[in-house]
């Protein structure tokens, strides 16, 4: 399991543990390092590049969404491009004014 936390929420995590329990701190901290050392630039690249592709493959759905509903004449919503588009609701949602703008 994964949790994103602050720099101040970690550095409290560490004021508990180091009262309470030093082998769950030196646990924690070990991960911590192996976080820091695996985000290299390679992998930040990669991951921005996956993302774009992602975000661009979803535009080129709501977009083809958009022309089938209009052809159809059916009603053009965020819902029924999200279904249409075979995308999640929350997905069309960051579309929702290029949608409601057809």
């Amino acid at each position: 399991m994964r949790i994103t936390i602050t720099n101040n929420e970690f550095n409290a995590l560490q004021k508990i543990l180091v009262q309470n329990d030093m082998s769950l701190y030196n646990r924690i901290n070990e991960e911590f390092q192996k976080s820091v050392l695996s985000r290299t630039s390679k992998k930040i690249k990669a991951t921005v590049k996956a993302n774009n592709a992602k975000r661009k493959k979803s535009k080129n759905a709501v977009v083809n969404a958009v022309n089938i509903l209009r052809l159809e004449n059916r009603d053009i919503t965020v819902y029924s491009v999200a279904k249409t588009a075979e995308i999640s609701y929350n997905t069309a949602k960051k579309y929702k004014d290029f949608i409601l703008a057809q």
